[in-house]
């Protein structure tokens, strides 16, 4: 069980996350861009008039589609990179950007000009899509056409009536694309991510046996997602599982009822992320820029250490230790530590010497969270016994006495957080059910906080490392 309240609660453990990657298998999306978006713009056979009077006709084909790693839809003019840079301004993307790409090769005619026609090769481009791409509550993908771009490489000069032709057919097959992509995107409306979330979910209600009688309890909370990124056509999203850890000891805790929550969105990071151009990648801001953080597993313990056990360690250090003054002296024989309620301790320390008898000590434990050390504040005589010796032995210095019990009184709690260790090392890295391995690491285990009740001393620990979910047979 966890330590009861006291009047100066310790600090809540913090909200832990457990990793789940999903993956998305996006080639029926692919297939569909191919068949949806023409392979070839045929429009040499008759002229075009455009409203400013300029008549043109062009041809262009492309290559196939592939999925394409964010920054390639750069394009190579000199004033690109200026406004590339910029286009995030004032943009707060709501989830993912998925990206797709193909050559085209293009010509142009008008009734005296032409341009990659006749002996001269066609004139290159490539166009791009941006595929805005999100979860829903519902653990569905759900995608819209953001924009799409024709970016020349060696592009036509072509001017008739004021009217720039390479960017009239630019703007002309961007729009095609557009079209033809909008319908090829119902391919990812259709996919869902909820049975691979489901099981783990499933699986993190029910509590991890450590040994016969503690428990990992996950107390699982909310979900939430990093953002799509990859390459593809197999992109991958991070599902985060916050969740509140403790080991329990005793019988099995009731495992949670808790069904899978709606998906908290939006996603705590933006962006599709594949292998970034460097020089616009710098210049994104943090909120696009970065991915998810990985974020740690922490793990809440309360280690009961037994008054009897923590007596012979507290009787090895006094035995034999004295107290002398004006002549006269106190040699240690014995010394017990014992839970007096109300996270109080009180100390025995029996005597011979010049005086035979025993004193009792009060106390609260304290941690000293940079040292690992219990302490116990405040420590003073009990009023029974301060009187006591006060009246029997007038020669004894008290407060010298009571300074000595205080600094060999102090306790380490290294056997807490060791027997932490072991209990999770063992743990973490193994199959949990058919489809559902865990595999985590322990990075530390400290002492963060501690309390006296009449069975034991327990020490709380809080352990960090990372743990991470990986669920088989699911998309």
């Amino acid at each position: 069980m966890l330590l009861p309240a006291t009047p100066n609660p310790l600090s809540p453990a913090p909200e832990s996350s457990i990793s789940v990657p999903v993956y998305v298998d996006l080639s029926p999306f692919l297939t569909a861009a191919n068949d949806e978006v023409p392979k070839k713009f045929d429009h040499w056979g008759s002229f075009i008039k455009h409203p400013k009077g300029a008549e043109y006709k062009y041809y262009a084909e492309r290559d196939d589609f592939t999925m394409a790693p964010t920054g390639v839809h750069r394009v190579n003019d000199t004033n690109s990179g200026v406004m590339l840079r910029d286009w995030w301004k004032g943009v707060e993307l709501p989830g993912s950007q998925l990206f797709v790409v193909t050559g085209l090769r293009y010509k142009i005619g008008a009734h005296s000009l032409h341009c990659g026609d006749g002996n001269e090769w066609p004139r290159r481009a490539t166009l791009h899509g941006n595929i805005a791409t999100e979860l829903t509550p519902t653990y569905g993908l759900t995608a819209s056409v953001a924009s799409v771009a024709v970016n020349t490489i060696d592009p036509c000069k072509i001017t008739i009536a004021d009217t720039d032709v390479t960017q009239e057919l630019t703007h002309r097959l961007a729009d095609i694309a557009r079209a033809g992509l909008g319908r090829a995107v119902d391919r990812i409306n259709a996919l869902t991510v909820k049975a691979h979330v489901e099981d783990a979910w499933n699986t993190l209600r029910s509590p991890i046996p450590l040994e016969p009688d503690a428990w990992l309890q996950f107390n699982t909370d909310k979900v939430r997602h990093s953002g799509f990124s990859g390459v593809g056509p197999i992109v991958e999203d991070t599902i985060q599982v916050t969740a509140k850890p403790i080991i329990v000891f005793g019988q099995e805790p009731p495992a949670a009822v808790a069904a899978l929550p709606p998906l908290d969105t939006p996603p705590t990071s933006t962006g599709f992320h594949g292998a970034a151009d460097a020089r616009l990648y710098g210049t994104l801001p943090t909120t696009l820029a970065n991915r998810l953080t990985p974020t740690k597993f922490h793990v809440v313990t309360d280690i009961p250490m037994d008054y009897a056990s923590l007596s012979k360690t507290l009787a090895n250090r006094l035995t034999g230790k004295t107290v002398a003054k004006k002549g006269y002296f106190l040699l240690i024989t014995n010394a017990a530590i014992f839970g007096n309620g109300g996270n109080q301790v009180v100390m025995r320390i029996d005597f011979s010497g010049d005086a035979i008898g025993h004193v009792y000590f009060v106390g609260k434990p304290e941690m000293n969270s940079l040292t690992q050390t219990v302490s116990f504040g405040g420590l003073r005589y009990d009023f029974a016994t301060e009187a006591l010796l006060q009246k029997t032995v007038d020669w004894l210095d008290l407060s010298t006495f009571r300074d000595l019990i205080a600094s060999e009184s102090i306790l380490g709690v290294t056997a807490a957080t060791d027997r932490v260790r072991g209990l999770l090392a063992t743990t973490l890295n193994r199959a949990l059910s058919p489809s559902v391995s865990m595999h985590g690491t322990v990075e530390s285990v400290q002492g963060i906080g501690v309390f006296a009740d009449t069975k034991a001393l327990h020490i709380r620990t809080m352990s960090d490392g990372t743990l991470g979910l990986t669920v088989a047979g699911k998309p």
